[in-house]
């Protein structure tokens, strides 16, 4: 899909609840499917979304990590450390991990990045 045409729908879904006939449509599918399959479509979306949150993606490898990395904080910029759905930390010493779920702050740390392979 084309970006313009994405940004086009992007407006027009995102933000608001959707009634069921519009989640069922083809034109919502095609959106839908452009996020999950298109690189540069997911990079636009998730970089809107990061934008809005205030969260600097500019600073991570690449925008898998930047979004994993956001969702692994609280309102207050804290890990989340009891949510068993994070599954990467980044630590004020620059460290990543993947966390262990086992009610502490147990991590594997990593090098690389497991969506781009980048040094981390």
């Amino acid at each position: 899909m084309e970006l313009e045409k994405f940004k086009e729908l992007h407006y027009k879904f995102s933000g608001k609840k959707l009634p069921q006939e519009v989640l069922e449509s083809e034109e919502y599918e095609v959106y839908e499917e452009a996020i999950h399959e298109d690189e540069a479509c997911y990079n636009w979306a998730t970089a809107e979304k990061l934008k809005a949150q205030g969260f600097d993606y500019q600073s991570y490898c690449c925008m898998m990590m930047a979004d994993k990395v956001s969702e692994s904080l609280d309102e207050e910029g804290e890990i989340k450390y009891d949510d068993p759905e994070v599954i990467i930390n980044k630590w004020d010493e620059g460290f990543y991990g993947i966390p262990v779920h086992n009610d502490g702050a147990t991590m594997v740390v990593i090098n690389y990045c497991p969506w781009c392979g980048s040094k981390l």
